[in-house]
C-alpha cells in the first residue's frame, strides 16, 4: 500500500492501515462541509477497483443532517463491492445503516456488505478476512 498522509476533516480524520484499509473516526456531528471533503475523495487504488474496505469508528458520532446524508448517499460508488466494518454504532445507527445498505444493495446490486464490532481489532480482522475471501474468490 502507498504511504497515505491522514486526512482532518473537522473534528473527523480519516487514516489508512495495512491492507488497504481507509480507517474513518467521527468526533461530533458530520456538517455539509465535511461531507464535501468526504464524497470528493477518489476510492483507495489499492485493491484496483475490485473492492473497498473501510472501518467506521462510530463511538463518538453526533449524527449528519439530511443535505450531508443525500451527499453521501449520492456519492459515485465505482468498486465492486464495498466492505464496512462499523465499531461502537448504536442501536439506532445499526438499523438506520442496515436499511442504508438494504436500499443501496436494491439501487446498485449486491455490492455492500457491513458487520458491526465492538472494537477496531475485530472490524480489522473481518475486513482482513473479506479481503482474503474475495482475492480467494478472484482466483477462480
Amino acid at each position: 500500500m502507498k504511504q497515505r498522509d491522514p486526512i482532518q476533516f473537522g473534528k473527523h480524520t480519516l487514516t489508512f492501515e495495512e491492507p488497504g484499509i481507509a480507517v474513518h473516526i467521527y468526533r461530533g456531528p458530520i456538517t455539509v462541509d465535511d461531507m464535501r471533503i468526504l464524497v470528493a475523495l477518489p476510492d483507495m487504488d489499492e485493491h484496483e477497483g475490485k473492492f473497498q474496505l473501510a472501518l467506521f469508528d462510530m463511538q463518538a458520532f453526533g449524527g449528519l443532517d439530511s443535505t450531508a446524508r443525500k451527499m453521501g448517499a449520492e456519492r459515485p460508488r465505482p468498486a465492486g463491492t464495498y466492505y464496512s466494518a462499523y465499531v461502537g454504532a448504536t442501536f439506532k445507527m445499526r438499523v438506520v445503516v442496515a436499511l442504508f445498505m438494504r436500499a443501496a444493495n436494491l439501487l446498485q446490486g449486491q455490492k455492500n456488505v457491513s458487520a458491526f464490532f465492538e472494537d477496531h481489532e475485530s472490524a480489522k480482522a473481518w475486513l482482513i478476512a473479506c479481503r482474503e475471501k474475495h482475492l480467494a474468490a478472484d482466483k477462480r
